[in-house]
């Protein structure tokens, strides 16, 4: 600021002597382009998966663009997380990013307006079911990336969260059955967190695998899934949509219990949504 200030200060005084009454436009020379920042965590939406002990990921970068067309190979990408960190700082344990644990991707600063992809590249992936690594390939993802399409608009001097939610049973397939050998076809969604909320509370009794489901009333789609704590009975769906939901607590031999009309507001959570399930009789 001090060379800038001097620089202009240098530049009146030489239009001064060309001309009276002269005048430096210093100030067109000031970048004047808005930026705030994203910050992208990364969230995992479990259900049950019989004996899987861990799905370990290793990113190799994350990446996003203005453009939902854009190529790994065209200009203009800007980088949440770069592949100079080290390994250890791209590798998440998905199984451990339930009920409000989430991983930090990275933050950028960019431009104000709106963004429309963002694009992770994976670098490998470890499976390890009842204590014992698997065999688990990745078809696609480790060339082109893994491409998410989601808009999310940049505002100045905002920081804007986005959160990138993995999830791993519909993303993860045993082929053919019961053959120990396994796919990772990553299925995640993208959602701004400034734009979404929250649920969370309890399901007894404890220990008997609650499965918790917020869905939309119109037309029973899961819009998020979660377990409950097997100590605690706690629970937190995360990153659903500001709306109303009807919100489904389901466990192996216990009657489903739904409550309906819950409202998630942007930004905060919606408490004491609470469940006592009780035997189903078979």
């Amino acid at each position: 600021m001090r060379r800038w200030i001097m620089q202009c200060v240098i530049a009146s005084g030489l239009a001064a002597l060309v001309a009276i009454g002269g005048l430096s436009s210093c100030s067109d020379s000031v970048d004047q382009t808005e930026t705030g920042t994203l910050r992208a965590i990364l969230v995992d939406t479990p259900t049950p998966l019989a004996d899987v002990d861990s799905l370990t990921v290793v990113f190799e970068k994350v990446l996003v663009h203005r453009s939902s067309g854009a190529e790994p190979s065209d200009a203009g990408w800007f980088v949440i997380l770069p592949d100079t960190l080290p390994v250890e700082a791209r590798t998440f344990d998905l199984l451990e990013l339930v009920n409000g644990v989430f991983a930090a991707l990275g933050e950028v600063e960019l431009e104000t307006g709106r963004y429309t992809q963002i694009r992770i590249m994976l670098e490998s992936a470890t499976l390890y079911v009842n204590g014992a690594p698997q065999n688990l390939s990745i078809p696609s993802g480790a060339q082109t990336g893994i491409k998410l399409v989601g808009g999310f608009t940049i505002r100045p001097d905002e920081i804007t969260e986005i959160a990138v939610d993995f999830d791993v049973a519909r993303s993860l397939h045993e082929n053919p059955p019961s053959s120990g050998n396994y796919i990772l076809r990553p299925t995640i969604r993208l959602v701004q967190t400034t734009l979404s909320g929250t649920i969370s509370g309890t399901v007894i009794p404890t220990g008997i695998g609650a499965v918790l489901y917020a869905l939309n009333p119109a037309n029973g789609d899961t819009a998020a899934t979660t377990l409950a704590d097997p100590v605690s009975g706690a629970y937190v769906l995360q990153a659903v949509l500001a709306g109303t939901y009807d919100v489904r607590a389901e466990a192996v031999g216990y009657q489903d219990s739904t409550r309906t009309g819950i409202t998630v507001t942007a930004g905060a959570d919606t408490p004491d949504v609470d469940f006592e399930l009780a035997p189903s009789g078979n």
